[in-house]
């Protein structure tokens, strides 16, 4: 598994992405916030941004739209298998070969669904292809 990033590229391409959009989406009004972008382990400087009162409140309008959307009694079965199938499409595209059980059930908040509904939907996955058991307990490759 890849330590993770400590370099601090995620938080620059955070930090670009909002300096882009706040460039693209001009507001002529002066900022009324300051985002300060930082990355672990020491929680490095990336970058500041500023916003107007109409950009965060259309972040903040996004983030809450997100956040409902992710409450787990939102959650349907085929938009829980969707998410699981992200994570899974994450983590090759990492680099990765294997998932653990682990490295779901801690997305479970962002699944919507229970560690048990997780567990079974891991032996559909291995039923249909997706991941193949290994000798490890609870690790799987990713095929």
């Amino acid at each position: 598994m890849k330590p993770p990033e400590t370099d601090g590229s995620r938080a620059r391409v955070l930090a670009a992405a909002f300096r882009t959009w706040t460039t693209v989406d001009n507001d002529p009004e002066p900022p009324v916030v300051r985002i300060e972008i930082r990355y672990p382990p020491h929680w490095a400087f990336a970058s500041t941004n500023n916003l107007t009162a109409r950009q965060q409140g259309r972040l903040l309008a996004f983030l809450r739209d997100d956040l409902a959307e992710n409450r787990p009694d939102h959650s349907t079965p085929e938009r829980a298998a969707a998410v699981v199938a992200g994570l899974i499409t994450e983590h090759a595209a990492a680099g990765r070969s294997r998932i653990t059980t682990a490295d779901l059930a801690d997305a479970a908040p962002r699944i919507g669904r229970s560690r048990t509904w997780i567990a079974a939907h891991i032996t559909d996955l291995i039923d249909n292809g997706t991941l193949q058991e290994t000798r490890r307990p609870d690790t799987f490759r990713i095929n």
